[in-house]
């Protein structure tokens, strides 16, 4: 029968948005999912970010193992259409026509990790009839004023503060990369995020602890008045009071120590009562430095500083740290295939389908591991090796690099000369047959030095002419066989290289 309009209505509203994500937002388009004053708003992240990545050595460290391994990888443009793809041509020549390398691209795209979130903008170049890339611009995280969303949420853009840029950015200029894009929101999250609360007692902790430390050493300051001063309580210098507090808020055991005080006023130094009873800091923010690295899966880090730490459970850490690394690396791929790769093809008139950005696996790859595997994949025979895959593995293994047109050519010079050999033998078989009696010598021009000593070999004296001759016809029907099956071999290798 007809549809009706009931059924048109539910049948439109499957091309539409149901629900909504519950992200929290300002009609302004400021984010306020966050709970805590100290991470609420773009600025204040920004701040508190800063401060962790600067003032801690443990999160410096993260930082820098999470860094230098990705850094450390190989990035390519690859087709589904083939290395002959014109697409690939394009994206290559846009890369290298850039005026910042790929590797300061990825230091800032880094950026997203700690902040939550890392954003450039695009800027392009003419090249005779091409656009090619001339940089990605990147943007500071504290430039934010607000978020410009469609009516659907999706993002639209971006309003940096005007003084900075008055117009507003469009998400087509835009690259944003982004860790846990949770209900949608452009600001991610920051991985730092959970490790926060552990660094705020860290910090508090050790500025205690050096306030503790000076006043166990230098002891605490300890001023009598005399017995008419004026104990009016006030911090200002006029009163004795005030005078007493300013006096030992200055002390301090340097070079410059000195105290004076007036007549018949008493000073000495304390020692805490509590010296012995002192809480071990050093424990406790020992404990909170793990518990910082742990919220990062990188508590490999401070393996072995306490003399405690077996090599199996570093080996486990680091595998985990090393699946981090590579879904950072997937994160950045995907991102720019889809903004950036894509957006130039078509703008450049080409499909942009079946191309993407890949990259070789990140960390550090045990050389053990892959000569295990290989033996069990070769032993098998389940992968034919090509001139790439050996590329790759030189790649892999930290081996000196080839390229694999040479690779390429070195086997085909290896394979004829094989075959030349394999042809050889067969006609010397052959022209032995022909005269089993009164075998000819081969001659040296047409027969290798190998097959001149298996000649040789073959037809020694031994002094039984009977024993001889049996030896001779098992040897000739063994080495026909298998030259007949050299033979084949070749010729089917030649067949699926002529195909190629």
């Amino acid at each position: 029968g007809e549809i009706g309009d009931s059924d048109m209505a539910t049948r439109s509203s499957l091309y539409q948005d149901a629900g909504d994500t519950g992200l929290n937002t300002t009609g302004w388009g400021e984010i306020g999912d966050e709970f805590l004053n100290e991470w609420r708003g773009a600025g204040e992240k920004a701040k508190r970010v800063r401060e962790m990545l600067y003032n801690s050595p443990v999160i410096a460290a993260l930082r820098l193992a999470t860094e230098m391994p990705v850094r450390d990888i190989d990035w390519q443009f690859v087709s589904d259409a083939g290395e002959d793809d014109p697409r690939l041509a394009l994206l290559n020549d846009a890369w290298a026509a850039m005026t910042h390398s790929w590797n300061d691209h990825i230091s800032d795209a880094l950026s997203f990790l700690w902040y939550g979130w890392s954003m450039f903008t695009i800027t392009y170049q003419a090249d005779g009839g091409r656009i090619l890339w001339r940089k990605l611009r990147p943007l500071a995280h504290d430039t934010v004023m607000r978020w410009q969303f469609a009516a659907d949420g999706g993002l639209e853009g971006m309003q940096q503060w005007p003084h900075l840029w008055p117009e507003a950015i469009p998400i087509e200029r835009m690259v944003i990369y982004r860790f846990r894009r949770a209900r949608g929101n452009p600001e991610g999250e920051s991985i730092l995020r959970p490790a926060w609360p552990a660094w705020y007692y860290v910090k508090n902790i050790q500025q205690i602890e050096a306030i503790g430390i000076e006043r166990n050493l230098a002891g605490l300051p300890k001023i009598t008045l005399p017995e008419h001063a004026d104990m009016t309580e006030s911090d200002s210098e006029a009163t004795d009071v005030g005078r007493a507090r300013a006096i030992g808020r200055k002390v301090r055991n340097d070079e410059l120590a000195s105290v004076v005080v007036p007549s018949g006023w008493g000073f000495e130094l304390v020692a805490s009562a509590g010296a012995s009873k002192t809480a071990d800091t050093d424990m406790v923010i020992n404990r909170y430095d793990k518990r910082m690295l742990m919220a990062t899966l990188s508590q490999f880090i401070m393996l072995g500083m306490d003399n405690v730490g077996a090599l199996a459970t570093f080996n486990g850490a680091t595998d985990f740290f090393t699946l981090t690394l590579n879904a950072v690396a997937d994160t950045i791929a995907e991102t720019f295939t889809k903004f950036g790769v894509a957006r130039l093809l078509e703008l450049n008139g080409y499909d942009p389908d079946g191309v993407r950005l890949e990259h070789s696996p990140a960390g550090s790859v045990r050389p053990e591991m892959i000569a295990d595997a290989l033996a069990k994949i070769g032993a098998g025979g389940f992968i034919t090796w090509t001139a790439d895959d050996e590329a790759w593995l030189r790649s892999l293994m930290r081996l000196p690099e080839r390229d694999p047109a040479d690779i390429e050519s070195e086997r085909e010079v290896a394979r004829q000369e094989a075959a030349d050999r394999a042809e050889a033998m067969r006609q010397a078989l052959a022209q032995r047959q022909q005269e089993p009696t009164t075998p000819a010598v081969p001659d040296e021009t047409e027969v290798d030095e190998q097959a001149a000593a298996l000649w040789a070999d073959t037809y020694a004296a031994d002094g039984d002419d009977a024993a001889r001759r049996r030896w001779e016809r098992q040897w000739q029907k063994k080495m026909g066989a298998f030259l007949n099956r050299q033979g084949r071999d070749v010729a089917r290798q030649a067949k699926r290289e002529a195909r190629q």
